[in-house]
């Protein structure tokens, strides 16, 4: 069976899915539903941070306002592009 690539955003986008559906996720849960290895995650999650799209609060993960509105125009352009038969 053949692995299904992701890209950087791809990925970075089902985190954001995942932490915006579980707020206050543990970093490890947050792993396993977006598919990532600790080492990588790690790596994700400090771009996430720098960028202001997530914060740590607790020990948990909460998408912040800027990373909701990035989540939102990923969810757009996924849908624009389905329209159009087209995989982002």
């Amino acid at each position: 069976m053949r692995r299904k690539y992701r890209s950087q955003a791809a990925i970075i986008a089902d985190m954001l899915e995942a932490i915006s559906r579980n707020p206050g996720i543990a970093p490890t849960r947050l792993g396993q539903k977006a598919n990532v290895p600790y080492s990588r995650l790690t790596q994700y999650l400090k771009i996430l941070e720098e960028k202001n799209l997530v914060t740590v609060e607790d020990g948990g993960l909460y998408i912040t306002e800027n990373g909701l509105r990035f989540l939102n125009e990923v969810r757009r352009l996924k849908s624009l592009f389905s329209s159009l038969g087209l995989v982002l």
